[in-house]
């Protein structure tokens, strides 16, 4: 008996192999956890590659990429770390206060989250895609996300879908951890490549 190999099935269970090694290959290089802006930069590395069409081997170059970014994308996910921190903390600290000052802060705070947000959602593919240095990256992430809002809104979009679903479904949970995250950046990788074409 002869298997086709390009068969939509086989090429089904070859892509699902494939996600799952990248999935368990970025949760181990995120066990340091301040590893994790490396580990983001090098996933989006064979992600948007992937969705390039432009397919080859997963371990070499993954851990190739993770090495190339370790410094910078440690450096991104540090920066966006203490800047999540401290917003989340004012957060906190203002809705207890109750004044009509906290409001007019918690509304500033909300503008300052939502741009926060905006340029997190492209920071680390652009680090894996383009040299640049972190502050060029950082600012570059801003501008893209504002020029492409129709596109970054769908990116947002997907991640709240997949927040909800872990957290409503322990089915979602166990998916996650044994694909879900390189999944995820894969459908996103097609988005983000659109809108990078734009800048290449």
């Amino acid at each position: 008996m002869k298997f086709n190999t390009e068969s939509p099935i086989f090429q089904f269970l070859g892509t699902m192999a494939d996600h799952v090694l990248l999935n368990f290959l970025f949760l181990i290089t995120c066990i340091p956890l301040v590893t994790i802006g490396a580990a983001s930069s090098a996933l989006y590395t064979i992600t948007l590659r992937d969705a390039r069409e432009e397919h080859g081997y997963l371990i070499g170059p993954y851990f190739n990429a993770f090495r190339e970014n370790l410094k910078k994308g440690t450096t991104l996910f540090l920066l966006y770390f203490i800047v999540g921190a401290v917003l989340l903390f004012n957060y906190v600290f203002w809705l207890q206060m109750g004044s009509s000052i906290s409001n007019i802060i918690l509304i500033i705070l909300t503008l300052v989250t939502a741009l926060y947000l905006l340029s997190l959602s492209y920071a680390f593919p652009l680090n894996a895609r383009f040299e640049n240095t972190v502050k060029q990256t950082i600012k570059n992430a801003l501008f893209i996300a504002m020029s492409n809002l129709k596109y970054t809104m769908v990116l947002l979009a997907i991640l709240v879908v997949v927040l909800v679903l872990c957290y409503t479904t322990s089915i979602c949970r166990v998916a996650m951890v044994l694909f879900g995250f390189s999944f995820v950046a894969y459908c996103q990788s097609f988005i983000i490549n659109k809108i990078f074409k734009n800048y290449e």
